[in-house]
């Protein structure tokens, strides 16, 4: 293959890997029927669980370290089920580290791209979990428009099928401003999601009818593809009646408090 053809298979992968990664999906409600919780789920769920009582959570971290990508893969089979486990255990870790060695935070990009959690043998970033485990393949510095070329095959096993912007709602990085830490649970995943960003949204937004301009989170900024740009982002505020039905406000973004607070359990 000629140079010419080669930066032409360049763009032509790079236009549709943007063009794959645009626009907003709405999440469907589970058919709950056929999704439970597994012992992966109850072992994420119990690690936040403990963190919130002051309780050692080594025990969990270490099982989680020793199973097997196959015996996780099974023990994950359903787009719920991997949601739940991976939002809990990103908070858990985040929670669990900075408990033991707050000076992390000072510099963040290093404390999110360091590869110090472990599960099923392989040891992951929270970029890692975050980008590509939770919002499926994505590059970190695309803003949600521009997906990995090349993932490992353990994030191709074990990463979600969807996105789902909701996840932003529910992902605490440490910061006062991130979402309070819940505990996800596969049964009743959509509405336990829709629940934290309805709540999340609606203490960060303000709506002027008079200036026609709303603001809202920073975090839909950030990734902005994730909501689908600012005509996705319109069509959230209205879905969850923040902004009226028939407006079309110029959206700005508050600013984010990256002050460390990793106490902030939901009530």
């Amino acid at each position: 293959m000629n140079i010419i053809k080669m930066k032409t298979f360049a763009l032509i992968t790079f236009i549709s890997i943007v063009a794959t990664s645009c626009g907003i999906k709405k999440p469907q409600p589970q058919t709950e029927k056929t999704v439970e919780s597994t012992m992966y789920n109850d072992l994420s769920v119990k690690m936040l669980e403990n963190l919130k009582a002051n309780k050692s959570v080594k025990e969990i971290q270490d099982k989680l370290e020793s199973v097997t990508e196959k015996e996780l893969m099974e023990g994950l089979p359903t787009d719920a089920n991997k949601k739940a486990f991976w939002i809990n255990v990103y908070n858990g870790y985040i929670i669990a580290i900075l408990k033991k060695d707050k000076s992390q935070f000072k510099d963040r990009n290093a404390f999110f791209g360091k590869k110090q959690v472990k599960i099923a043998g392989e040891t992951l970033s929270f970029d890692d979990i975050e980008n590509g485990m939770i919002r499926k393949s994505q590059y970190k510095f695309g803003l949600g428009y521009i997906r990995k070329v090349l993932p490992s095959a353990f994030e191709r096993h074990l990463r979600v099928d969807d996105r789902d912007y909701r996840i932003h709602f529910a992902l605490n990085c440490g910061a006062k401003s991130c979402p309070p830490v819940r505990s996800y649970k596969p049964e009743g995943l959509y509405n336990q999601l829709e629940n934290a960003a309805k709540s999340y949204l609606t203490d960060f937004t303000k709506y002027s009818e008079k200036k026609n301009e709303v603001e809202s989170s920073v975090l839909m900024s950030y990734f902005r593809g994730d909501f689908g740009g600012k005509g996705g982002q319109k069509k959230i505020l209205k879905s969850f009646k923040l902004i009226p039905e028939d407006s079309n406000p110029t959206i700005t973004y508050g600013d984010y408090d990256w002050s460390l607070d990793i106490d902030n359990f939901a009530k």
